[in-house]
């Protein structure tokens, strides 16, 4: 199975940073699986990429597989100290606000680590404003997000 690169590969090169810097004593990856995805979970293919990459095997762990942020957060917290549950949270920074307030109510301290921000340095043309496939999958992202915040925010 062959895997692909999008703007989401800021999270694991960024968690891989934070290993080598010493920010972090482990490296908690997901194992992240939808009903309807094909190949090996998600986590297992960035741990294979981390230890490629320098990261001692065992200092990374994988979580059983979770669908969404809710299962992620509560697995996480499994791994952790419980007197003091604390974690560098790397997501992309859309995705920061909810995923936070999700990993708090898990009871988990969260100090935020965003990455992936969307915003570039291109100038706004006439272009921006014409309908487009990339337009569609935006406005799609941002609504599922939304979505997501407001569950959660009604949920905790």
């Amino acid at each position: 199975m062959a895997y692909e690169w999008s703007e989401a590969s800021d999270r694991i090169f960024a968690g891989i940073d934070l290993i080598k810097e010493n920010k972090a004593p482990v490296l908690v990856l997901t194992g992240g699986k939808l009903p309807w995805s094909v190949g090996k979970p998600e986590g297992e293919h960035l741990r294979a990429i981390a230890e490629k990459l320098g990261v001692p095997s065992d200092i990374i762990l994988l979580t059983e597989n979770v669908q969404n942020t809710d299962q992620e957060a509560k697995a996480v917290a499994k791994f952790l100290n419980k007197k003091v549950p604390n974690i560098i949270l790397v997501t992309s920074a859309f995705h920061m606000p909810r995923a936070q307030k999700v990993f708090e109510a898990a009871g988990i301290e969260v100090s935020p680590f965003p990455v992936d921000f969307l915003s570039g340095a291109d100038k706004t043309t006439l272009i921006h404003f014409i309908p487009s496939a990339g337009a569609f999958r935006d406005t799609s992202f941002f609504v599922r997000e939304l979505i997501g915040r407001i569950y959660y925010e009604l949920k905790y």
